[in-house]
């Protein structure tokens, strides 16, 4: 099964990889920056603004290939 994960992240394509997914990376090039100033704003903790995020990044990609199975993905640091 080929999987299209929406992230420029090279730990996660070697994540798969080492895994034995068979997948393609597909940018989302979303303003990651924008979307989370503008849920931090709104009272969103981490946990939301990094769902938030893979969910934008997946659907805007998934729109591309709707044919495929398309994973979004990101992580924030909370300190």
């Amino acid at each position: 099964m080929k999987i299209i994960l929406a992230s420029k992240s090279e730990v996660r394509k070697k994540i798969l990889d080492k895994n034995n997914f068979d997948c393609t990376v597909v940018p989302s090039y979303i303003d990651e920056d924008q979307v989370k100033d503008s849920l931090l704003s709104a009272g969103a903790n981490p946990m939301l603004v990094s769902k938030n995020l893979a969910e934008l990044k997946s659907i805007k990609v998934s729109n591309k290939y709707q044919d495929q199975i398309v994973l979004g993905a990101d992580s924030v640091i909370s300190l």
